[in-house]
């Protein structure tokens, strides 16, 4: 018995049954001392459940789901350094703001749910 015996071709039903049917690319560079929006989550997909990024140039606090500080309720990711999450639920903004006077670029991306999307496969 071959995996791609009976009614339907379980090798196709495996690559097309992907975890997430969204995916977006972003980078930013702070350009003044404020936080600023890299992206908002609603504009691209219903939310993020997976996010991956690197920060260089300086170091930056980001906040999901908010305005990014410096007073400790913001994520503070160094230059050279960066980030992976997954199993989390962003549906708005990811901000950053600078944490001296140099400004920096943070580069990754997010993947999630669309709900614009069918998930479900047609029977063969």
């Amino acid at each position: 018995m071959s995996i791609q015996s009976g009614g339907h071709n379980l090798r196709s039903f495996i690559e097309l049954d992907q975890p997430y049917d969204a995916f977006k690319p972003f980078s930013f560079t702070t350009s003044g001392s404020s936080a600023e929006t890299v992206l908002t989550v609603s504009s691209f997909m219903t939310e993020a459940n997976k996010i991956t990024l690197i920060v260089d140039k300086a170091d930056l606090y980001i906040n999901f789901n908010g305005t990014a500080t410096i007073d400790g309720t913001s994520l503070l990711i160094p230059a050279g350094t960066g980030y992976t999450d997954e199993g989390i639920q962003i549906t708005g903004p990811i901000s950053v703001i600078r944490s001296d006077q140099s400004n920096g670029r943070v580069t990754g991306a997010i993947w999630g749910r669309d709900t614009s999307i069918s998930r479900e496969l047609p029977d063969a």
